[in-house]
């Protein structure tokens, strides 16, 4: 019965405002409560309790074996020398291509899976498994095999429904398994149920209650316990592939890294292709693949913290080696380098296409510091503080000049960079000019006629030089770098940025070129066949090649389209010849020169359709 003389129930404004004081006086941080919850959260980051959820990654993993038929786990032990003895164990899924695993009968379905890893199975080829196709599907950086099938932790199932999906959604899993590979995935050592010691992550007692517990726990994992690192990661890497190729055998394997898993991928591709080749074998490996990859750690954290990280990881970690640009170029099998201009990680002078380009064109195919941050000399330094003209230099020709010199290339990106700093002053004053009102007029719509004088007096100070310096600018800041960014990016960046631009359109830029004329023969030979002409320039490049714009592209569309080289030179060759801005006549004539080594060291015969 209710009580009105009750304490509990006195649920009238002043008991709930005397309640949310109590609340806040209880709440209120003190010196003591500080400290204490400053230890609790250093302690949960030092020794991080085990989750309660029922939902975590057993449940995504047994999700992915039940979706994929003919999924299955295995564990694969890695090897080498351990400090602290044992080498621990990989946890590996294998998903079947389904054009692999036929529906007709049990007895057929397991002539046609992957060869199980447990004891006592013979790891021998067959004839009935002759034709097999496999990808090892190396993880990015917090990327876990649970995941790579696109099964999202927080956001589901990322695939879709298979009659809308649209192909930009697709896991690699599925790419893979729909054009009939078998891919395994699999968790570095350290991260999901992979380890790395022999079985302390088998121990009941590793999370034991209690302040023993948790010290004991803490200095086992500080100073005895296993530590991922740059080598555990392409020894593991290398370990899967190993079993892949002597248990397996398939007779294709594509080993594919994305992002610091191409650091794993390029490992193991050396590490089987090397021993494979020395020995007189045929490569073990058919394609490697490093998806926007990085070319070394160092270059990556310059680049997002700043310059000083680049020594600084070296001296944190003296025995990483994350020269990814090094593996790669070592690795004995056809390779592909993807890679994205605007990541927002790995920032396209740190990108591992950077650090090859660099390497091959500057460096004689050293890797030592490649994609670092590099300071300009202190002639160009001091030219682009004071504004002051560069002196005349003279560029590089082609076929005298194999490759640029270091110096040739600040030379060109210290021209650009002037070239671009002028014009954007131009359109800067021009722009300011034309937003002065006057009288609530906009000046930009007043016509020639005006008795405005002041207004005449503003346009009469637009003279021809800072129209053909914004002109100029506008076309030579989209000039088409054909590996992703155009030329005006690159200057924004830097002067180093802009020698990685130009040294990825020299060593990369004949690829671009190879599918665009690719394009351009199969039109010809549908037009010769149906006009019974010849096929003709079928081994060069052509000057067309270098347009990678839609057909029917518009030039004055809101969506801009970087414009080929050639097209920038013949503008710029107007330019020069008109003499129109004579005060960056050496820089204007230094960066049409290079431009045209590119197009003339491109379509040579040496860089011709093979």
């Amino acid at each position: 019965e209710y009580n009105d003389d009750d304490e509990d129930s006195d649920v009238g404004p002043e008991a709930v405002r005397q309640h949310l004081e109590e609340q806040a006086a209880s709440s209120s941080p003190t010196p003591l409560g500080m400290i204490t919850s400053a230890i609790e959260a250093f302690s949960d980051m030092i020794d991080p309790k085990p989750h309660k959820y029922i939902f975590a990654l057993d449940v995504i993993r047994g999700c992915v074996l039940a979706r994929h038929r003919g999924a299955r786990q295995f564990w694969v032990k890695r090897y080498g020398s351990n400090a602290f003895g044992g080498n621990g164990k990989l946890d590996v899924i294998v998903i079947p291509s389904p054009t692999n695993v036929s529906t007709d009968s049990e007895s057929t379905r397991q002539l046609q899976m992957p060869l199980s890893p447990r004891d006592g199975r013979s790891p021998l080829k067959t004839a009935e498994r002759s034709g097999r196709k496999a990808v090892l599907y190396c993880n990015p950086n917090a990327g876990l095999s649970e995941v790579a099938t696109g099964m999202g932790l927080t956001s589901g199932n990322i695939d879709g429904n298979a009659e809308s999906r649209d192909p930009s959604h697709r896991s690699w899993t599925t790419y893979y398994t729909e054009h009939g590979y078998d891919i395994y995935l699999f968790n570095y050592a350290g991260y999901g149920r992979s380890y790395g010691d022999s079985s302390w992550n088998e121990s009941s007692s590793e999370f034991a209650p209690g302040f023993v517990g948790a010290m004991k726990r803490i200095i086992f994992n500080t100073f005895i316990g296993f530590t991922p690192s740059s080598e555990s990661l392409k020894a593991d890497a290398t370990a899967v592939a190993n079993h892949i190729v002597e248990n397996i055998g398939p007779d294709q394997l594509i080993i594919h890294g994305e992002s610091i898993g191409g650091m794993g991928a390029a490992g193991a591709a050396r590490a089987l292709t090397t021993g494979s080749t020395a020995a007189g074998r045929s490569s073990p490996v058919s394609l490697l693949v490093c998806d926007r990859t990085f070319c070394n750690l160092n270059a990556v954290a310059q680049r997002l913290v700043g310059s000083w990280t680049g020594n600084a990881i070296n001296l944190l970690t003296p025995t990483w080696s994350t020269d990814v640009a090094h593996d790669f170029l070592a690795a004995k099998c056809p390779k592909v380098v993807a890679n994205d201009a605007s990541d927002e990680i790995i920032h396209d002078h740190s990108s591992l296409k950077s650090g090859i380009s660099f390497a091959k064109e500057l460096t004689k195919g050293s890797t030592n510091d490649v994609g670092w941050m590099i300071k300009p000399p202190l002639q160009y330094r001091i030219a682009d503080l004071t504004s002051q003209a560069l002196p005349t230099k003279n560029p590089p020709t082609w076929p005298a000049d194999k490759h640029i010199s270091i110096d040739e290339s600040f030379h060109f990106a210290a021209c650009a960079r002037r070239l671009g700093k002028l014009a954007t002053a131009a359109k800067r004053q021009a722009a300011e000019a034309l937003s002065d009102d006057e009288e609530g007029i906009e000046l930009s719509y007043l016509s020639d006629d005006s008795s405005n004088k002041s207004t005449r007096g503003v346009f009469a100070q637009k003279n021809d030089t800072s129209s053909a310096l914004i002109q100029m600018w506008t076309k030579l800041s989209c000039c088409d770098g054909l590996c992703g960014a155009p030329l005006g990016s690159s200057v924004k960046e830097g002067m180093d940025v802009t020698i990685s631009w130009l040294t990825s359109v020299l060593i990369f830029g004949s690829h671009v070129l190879a599918e665009n004329a690719e394009k351009r023969l199969k039109k010809n030979q549908s037009t010769n066949a149906s006009t019974g002409l010849t096929s003709i320039d079928s081994d060069t490049f052509l000057i067309e090649d270098f347009d990678s714009r839609p057909d029917e592209y518009d030039e004055y569309a809101l969506i801009a389209h970087a414009i080929p080289i050639p097209e920038v030179l013949s503008f710029l060759k107007e330019l020069i010849a008109e003499n129109k801005i004579p005060e960056v006549e050496n820089e204007l004539k230094y960066v049409n020169a290079c431009l045209t080594y590119v197009v003339e060291r491109l379509t040579s015969k040496e860089n011709g359709i093979s």
